[in-house]
């Protein structure tokens, strides 16, 4: 499996878990194909997509710019793989996606922030994003993506439901403390 070719299917990322620091990325058969690791203290949401073995980066995220609002994964070249932009409406508004070469997707998540889909210029449907872990549990933020349209890539669409999620916990976490 190419983690950067363009791909279809569903991707299962569980919540971390609650004293461990990865978590793996499998396709809807259960087949691994990659692994996140979660900095734990960090003001950043930092990650890293690791490949399905956990030895090598294929990618790192994080949430960037002085309103948190931006989040960015990079390749292990630093290069751009995408930017997610949050709507000043928080995550129920429309997200703005850049990728490589310029390119915009939208993201349009539920009040609840427990539904995601995902769309081109054209409006035509990329991907949907649901949370599957219950709200009430000890993993919340497990999710399942699904790609419909052979527009991202394994990295980019793992890499965006890092990002969507680490949003969302933001919100989280903002309106708790509030």
């Amino acid at each position: 499996m190419q983690p950067f070719a363009p791909f279809t299917g569903v991707l299962v990322l569980p919540d971390r878990a609650v004293f461990g620091s990865t978590s793996p990325v499998t396709l809807g058969n259960g087949e691994q194909v990659a692994t996140v690791r979660w900095h734990k203290w960090t003001a950043r949401a930092r990650f890293e997509l690791l490949d399905a073995a956990g030895s090598a980066v294929l990618a790192s995220g994080s949430r960037t710019g002085f309103w948190g609002r931006t989040y960015q994964v990079l390749d292990s070249r630093q290069e751009p793989v995408l930017d997610l932009r949050i709507s000043g409406w928080g995550l129920s508004g429309r997200s703005v996606i850049t990728l490589p070469g310029g390119r915009v997707l939208h993201a349009k998540g539920n009040w609840s922030a427990r539904r995601f889909a995902v769309a081109d210029e054209d409006g035509a449907p990329v991907a949907r994003l649901v949370t599957t872990g219950s709200t009430f549990s000890l993993r919340p933020d497990s999710l399942a993506l699904e790609l419909t349209a052979p527009v991202l890539s394994i990295v980019q669409g793992a890499g965006l439901a890092q990002c969507l999620r680490a949003a969302a916990e933001a919100a989280r976490d903002s309106s708790a403390a509030g």
